[in-house]
């Protein structure tokens, strides 16, 4: 009998395996707060059942004639320098049109991202099949810079990942990224979708993505048009979008009971550059680094498109370069012996690109593009912010009438099985407003939530002998400013010396030297005051190198010292100098002395592709990791430790190698959070003389798709960490990841009773119904927009204890959030995300701006050397600091 027992099991067929999961199980909601309702941009889409889906990639080939006269063969579904992405989009959507007409194609219903992806309806290929077609010139459309094409050469075949998906499978994909080879492609097919209909209506959008779309016409939904920025910019009216699975409804247990998949649609105005000569944005601009990664083209020759990575120290008439048989020609000496062109403007820096060619800025086209954050100038944010200052409820309103140009109720909407009724509404949804948070100041002074009125700070800092510095390119005179914040620190219970020295008026070469002398000379702090742009690196560069705390005003902001602005300034010197200016007294998680909380950010630069490490390519900017925490002790005058020092966050941040970079006897980018995280470990137990026995890390900046690699490999590092001090110490560990990169915005339906404070438009939190079915996610709106109406920060539960009594609820998660988003310290007023997230990214920011510096001191824009930049960038010290310097 066994023996048969033992014959049936083996020949028994195996149970599919079990997808392994990290999902942490849905926790009850949270119910701390007045209940509020809010309106929300998330609309419900309806999905027609069981439909199949097929996933293709497509490739579109073209040989190319440049200039001179050689021949590339080019991707069309790929980025080149030969043509913008715009330029290759339109291409690839006319290309598509021209497919349809062929006979295997016609009548088929292909979703196309204009790029390499091709969903269609209908299964068009069979196992091991491959389409091939070749296609005239003329289905590339009329621009020239395809004239030298004879053939277009267009290849479909199965996609390497999943073939087949359904409409069903939103539900599934909720949970996909804490899956093992979870799939998500139903939602890459529903946002190529959304956005297909757009194609057929090119008169009036232009889609630049799957998930952004640009409002051509915007007078037809009674939109302004495009406005005039200056700086060469101008803002365009765009749509950004995306696709998720909601909860959508919920049983009378709380448990969920029929989630739908929803469409997250906002408006915004955008910055895009306009297209004009290089030459002419370098004379109006005085700051030539905000003008880095900016995309051009050439003019002359195989105008071929560049990445503007930084500038020539001397004007492009003293830069020579080495020409084969020929020696060294200076730049305009080339240009005239090889095209014929002379320069007019070569008393202008030159444009170098990644590969450190030089080029004549006037011979250099920008490409209409999006501004990056990095080119942003102070014009350009405070325009955007009020183009973009709407009403609330008129924002709403103007979102709810642009789903009409997504036009996905008409009939290829249908047949896609993607609709959105002409009729349907916004989901409104029940949220709360946390209670507003007991804070203490000095003296014991206490206020519910934040005031105007400025109150004595909580700890003083000491300040030593410090240095007044003022730079002015135009002859203002600041020296004013160190007797009022003499004056306004005495009102806050601080004690400000008068300043050791006054230097004023410089310039910035004699800025470093200035630092150099002071930190000699035993000063600690230097106050800087300048109304000039540029001098902000060599300022923190000089801070790092000589070891003395810096602090720049913009003069400006000098000139209005005698109000707010003057207090604030006060504010941030204590906390430079080691003093608390007001501490949280109601949020027991605040006060647990065992408790260690950190938060780390990263900063990762363009990435480097396997072919280029195999040939040996080094990259030339490193990765960033930024990390804060609550490791240091503060003592008050009488020498005790203070229990609210874990209210105090100071930061560090590291270099590191980027994600991909995996060479042997080198440390990866893993290896260099680990170290950040042990320094972190170490110094909360070396200063508090116990080790932590729980931990909580904020991980910022996390896209969806990552979160399942923080739910598991995240608190295995952890882990490890905490293994190299002992095998046996196992703190309890909690990880949050925070997401700014949805579309998601909420408004009080009506105007909420003011019954808890000062500004009840903040503290709201929504965690439910517009909220992941599987996943504990909340949103939570911490800080009031400067106009209109503010984005709204995503948190997710990806990691907690296996010990229950260890496990936090959802209602202490959104109270230690919202007080944490209390501790900035630099103004009276709550913040975006939790202050040791906003810590982290200035101190990746920092690290930003020091390696920029390094490169220009340097001269230096090869491959760089790890151990150098920690050496003289990096944290001298291991132990915890009690002094903030971002």
């Amino acid at each position: 009998q066994c023996s048969c027992v033992s014959l049936f099991q083996k020949m028994a067929p195996a149970a599919p395996p079990v997808a392994a999961s990290t999902i942490i199980e849905k926790k009850p909601r949270g119910t701390t707060g007045q209940p509020i309702k809010f309106k929300t941009n998330v609309f419900p889409l309806a999905i027609q059942k069981k439909i199949p889906y097929y996933k293709h990639d497509i490739r579109i080939k073209v040989n190319l004639t440049v200039a001179d006269g050689k021949e590339y063969t080019r991707e069309l579904t790929n980025s080149s320098r030969f043509y913008d992405d715009d330029t290759r989009k339109c291409a690839n959507v006319s290309v598509l049109h021209e497919l349809l007409r062929n006979p295997q194609l016609r009548a088929k219903t292909l979703i196309y991202d204009r790029a390499a992806i091709l969903f269609t309806l209908e299964e068009i290929i069979k196992k091991d099949e491959e389409l091939s077609f070749t296609l005239p010139r003329s289905s590339l459309g009329s621009n020239k810079i395809f004239d030298s094409v004879k053939e277009v050469h267009v290849a479909i075949k199965k996609a390497t990942d999943r073939y087949q998906i359904t409409s069903d499978d939103y539900s599934s994909a909720a949970g996909a990224d804490f899956v093992e080879n979870g799939d998500k492609s139903i939602f890459e097919l529903l946002n190529i979708a959304t956005s297909q209909c757009v194609i057929d209506h090119k008169d009036e959008c232009s889609a630049d993505s799957k998930s952004r779309i640009y409002i051509l016409n915007p007078k037809e939904y009674s939109l302004d048009e495009e406005k005039e920025i200056g700086d060469g910019q101008r803002l365009r009216t765009s749509i950004k979008k995306s696709v998720k699975t909601i909860e959508n409804t919920l049983g009378k247990d709380g448990k969920v009971v029929n989630p739908i998949p929803a469409l997250i649609m906002d408006v915004t105005r955008t910055a895009m550059h306009k297209e004009e000569l290089m030459s002419i944005k370098m004379k109006y601009k005085l700051n030539k680094m905000a003008l880095v990664g900016l995309k051009v083209k050439k003019t002359y020759g195989n105008e071929e498109i560049i990445t503007v990575t930084g500038f020539t120290n001397e004007p492009v008439s003293a830069v020579t370069i080495d020409i084969e048989g020929k020696g060294k020609q200076t730049v305009p000496q080339f240009m005239k012996s090889r095209y014929n062109i002379t320069l007019r403007e070569a008393n202008l820096s030159g444009v170098r690109d990644r590969k450190g060619n030089v080029f004549a800025p006037e011979l250099l086209m920008i490409i209409p593009q999006m501004v990056t954050p990095t080119q942003n100038t102070t014009n350009t944010s405070r325009t955007v912010i009020t183009a973009n200052a709407t009403a609330p409820d008129e924002k709403m309103k103007t979102i709810e009438s642009l789903t009409e140009a997504l036009h996905l109720d008409g009939a290829k909407a249908k047949h896609m099985g993607v609709v959105l009724q002409k009729d349907s509404h916004a989901i409104k949804v029940d949220g709360r407003m946390l209670p507003a948070k007991k804070l203490m100041y000095g003296k014991n002074a206490t206020s519910m939530g934040f005031t105007r009125d400025f109150h004595p700070v909580f700890l003083a800092g000491t300040m030593g002998k410090w240095v007044f510095i003022t730079l002015s390119g135009y002859g203002r005179n600041y020296d004013g400013l160190a007797d009022a914040l003499i004056t306004k620190g005495k009102g806050l219970g601080m004690v400000i010396p008068p300043p050791t020295r006054t230097f004023s008026n410089l310039n910035q070469n004699e800025l470093a030297p200035t630092l150099k002398m002071a930190a000699e000379n035993g000063c600690t702090y230097a106050l800087i005051v300048s109304d000039m742009d540029g001098d902000h690196e060599t300022v923190k560069g000089a801070e790092r190198e000589y070891g003395i705390m810096t602090q720049q005003v913009h003069g400006k902001n000098a000139e209005k010292a005698h109000g707010d602005t003057g207090a604030n300034i006060c504010l941030k010197m204590n906390v430079k100098n080691g003093g608390i200016n007001h501490v949280v007294a109601d949020e027991p998680l605040l006060l647990r002395e065992d408790l260690l909380i950190m938060s780390l950010v990263f900063d990762h630069p363009s990435s480097i592709s396997k072919k280029e490490m195999d040939d040996g390519v080094r990259p030339s900017c490193a990765a960033v990791v930024g990390i804060s925490s609550n490791g240091a002790i503060v003592k008050d005058k009488a020498g005790k430790v203070l229990l609210e020092s874990c209210q105090n966050f100071t930061e560090k941040f590291a270099y590191a190698n980027p994600r991909e970079w995996k060479k042997e006897g080198e440390p990866t980018f893993k290896d260099t959070v680990f170290d950040l995280i042990k320094g972190e470990v170490e110094a909360f137990k070396t200063s508090r003389g116990k080790p932590a026995r729980q931990i909580i890390v904020y991980v910022s900046g996390v896209p969806e798709a990552e979160r399942g690699y923080w739910s598991k490999e995240g608190k295995s590092l952890v882990t490890d960490v905490c293994h190299t001090f002992s095998q046996a110490y196992n703190p309890f560990t909690t990880i949050i990841t925070m997401s700014m990169e949805g579309c998601e915005r909420f408004v009080a339906e009506g105007k909420p009773a003011n019954v808890r404070g000062p500004d009840p438009r903040i503290g709201l939190v929504v965690d439910s119904v517009v909220v992941n079915p599987k996943v504990n996610e909340w949103f939570l709106q911490s800080a009031k927009a400067l106009k209109g109406t503010p984005r709204t920060i995503k948190y997710t539960l990806v990691a907690e204890p296996t010990n229950a009594a260890s496990q936090r609820t959802m209602d202490e998660l959104e109270k230690l959030t919202w007080a944490l988003t209390h501790l900035h310290q630099y103004c009276c007023g709550t913040i975006g995300i939790p202050v040791p997230s906003r810590i982290a990214a200035d101190a990746s920011k920092r690290a930003r701006d020091l390696f920029r510096h390094f490169q220009h001191t340097t001269r230096n824009r090869g491959p760089y050397n790890l151990e150098e930049l920690n050496t003289k960038m990096g944290y001298k010290s291991v132990k915890a600091s009690t002094v903030r310097s971002v």
